[in-house]
């Protein structure tokens, strides 16, 4: 493979993400569900984290709800960066449910800049052809550019405000009638609006160095 195309929204590796629609937090995850059915190979997530933000100007104490969560999801991994303090617990599928339960909660709390509650889900996947249902050739032939990435990622975080980071990796060494109904049908299924400044193909130099060149995607005709 000497080529590939990419979406990034926003740079990971920069902290950025996309807003997602003001929807609930359970519709968000549903419509991503309902797009990984459609392109992606798993719908299962990676990961999945529930996590607790102590209060910035401590309008709420953490501290008071750390018992009922405990008891409902185990002892959680506490963290302190010198921000804000964080307890996070790693569900599984089956605690997805009491997860956006006590999502809630966030209708009950004050504003904070994390939080007060989140719940974040992490999936990596190849993509498919919704179509075929067939997954795509060649996807393991992509590189890792880094090493925090695989191919492909979403990550949602849903909270008071929800987020999105999305890295795509498709397998495709050009942009004709096809790549294009493809891409254009991914864009239209996702919950928020891609960036036309993000799309990448990679060109593979001889010494082996992948570099990325903008393009830009039409619409379909």
């Amino acid at each position: 493979m000497n080529r590939f195309i990419s979406y990034e929204g926003l740079p990971i590796n920069s902290g950025g993400a996309h807003t997602v629609s003001r929807k609930s937090p359970k519709v968000n995850y549903e419509q991503i569900l309902n797009f990984l059915s459609l392109f992606a190979n798993k719908t299962q997530p990676k990961s999945i984290e529930l996590t607790l933000y102590e209060s910035e100007k401590k309008e709420y104490s953490a501290l008071k709800l750390l018992p009922k969560l405990t008891l409902k999801f185990g002892i959680p991994k506490t963290r302190n960066d010198g921000w804000l303090r964080t307890w996070t617990w790693n569900l599984t599928e089956k605690n997805i449910e009491s997860g956006f339960e006590t999502l809630e909660l966030n209708n009950e709390l004050p504003k904070n800049p994390a939080g007060p509650i989140s719940l974040s889900f992490h999936w990596n996947f190849h993509f498919k052809d919704p179509n075929t249902n067939q997954v795509l050739p060649n996807q393991e032939l992509i590189p890792e550019l880094d090493f925090r990435i695989k191919n492909s990622r979403i990550y949602l975080r849903l909270s008071k405000k929800s987020t999105i980071s999305v890295w795509f990796a498709l397998p495709f060494e050009k942009v004709e009638k096809y790549e294009s109904e493809f891409i254009n049908d991914l864009k239209s299924n996702l919950p928020f609006k891609t960036s036309d400044k993000h799309w990448r193909i990679w060109i593979k130099s001889e010494k082996g160095n992948w570099t990325p060149r903008k393009i830009e995607i039409k619409n379909a005709s």
